[in-house]
């Protein structure tokens, strides 16, 4: 499986910037069989969380998905307490 500009396994003691956040994604062509994009999986900030965990990202697909399984998702994040952005304001564009 290719994985583009996936982001797994961190853990951090506080978070104030950015894990997996604020990128854009330009996909000219399609997003090939068997290739996840874009994700972020298991983060863990053990204190508080004032930043963005796999949010404000921008997706612009031309050429179609195929097959492929996973863009932009957020999953396995655990945070002490959180005032930030998890998984939110992401957009995503496929033509």
């Amino acid at each position: 499986m290719s994985q583009i500009a996936n982001v797994k396994d961190v853990s951090a003691g506080c978070n104030a910037g950015k894990i997996g956040a604020d990128n854009t994604y330009d996909v000219q062509g399609g997003v090939g069989k068997n290739a996840s994009l874009g994700n972020v999986t298991d983060v863990k900030v053990c204190e508080a969380n004032d930043g963005n965990i796999g949010a404000e990202n921008q997706y612009d697909i031309k050429g179609g998905l195929g097959d492929c399984p996973s863009i932009g998702n957020v999953s396995g994040v655990s945070v002490g307490q959180n005032s930030g952005s998890i998984g939110a304001g992401n957009k995503i564009n496929i033509s």
